[in-house]
């Protein structure tokens, strides 16, 4: 004879189950979904940043060191070994420091990929500069990068010559 009572019970365990498959399944989502919108350079989560091409990740890591006095980043994670043979650590640090030493802050507006082509990526970058002296400028800038060993980086001599 059948058994609505059995029956009853299987179909409360399955449910259950399925209910709880799902809720591990959300959560694992999210937690990929967060880590994945972590920004490289300093590890904020930015849910933009998730939306964002690996270049243009990378040009937003770039104008965040900027922003932070952090050649070292830069040098570290986004010059090419060609360039950094050209130059060294310490040079380049000087240098960018200089550079950056009337600078109080810079501010991502926009970030847009245009594309690949001629084995590089372009990206233009809109953002505004606060000087230490309160001027505030806004720039747009094209900015080229090339992948080596699976990470983009700046072509320093084609986006600031």
């Amino acid at each position: 004879m059948f058994d609505f009572l059995e029956m009853k019970r299987k179909i409360g365990r399955h449910i259950i189950k399925n209910a709880l498959l799902l809720t591990i399944f959300i959560l694992a989502v999210i937690v990929v979904f967060i880590f994945s919108g972590c920004r490289n350079y300093d590890g904020e989560i930015d849910v933009a940043y998730f939306f964002k091409t690996e270049p243009e990740r990378a040009v937003i890591d770039l104008i965040q060191s900027l922003s932070n006095n952090d050649p070292q980043y830069i040098y570290s994670n986004l010059i090419l070994n060609k360039d950094k043979n050209n130059i060294s650590k310490e040079k380049f640090e000087e240098e960018f420091l200089n550079i950056l030493s009337d600078v109080e802050n810079i501010e991502i507006e926009k970030t847009v990929y245009l594309g690949y082509e001629s084995n590089m990526s372009k990206v233009v970058a809109e953002f505004s500069v606060e000087y230490k002296n309160g001027e505030v400028m806004s720039y747009k800038k094209y900015i080229y990068l090339i992948e080596e060993n699976n990470k983009w980086k700046i072509v320093f001599e084609k986006t600031f010559i």
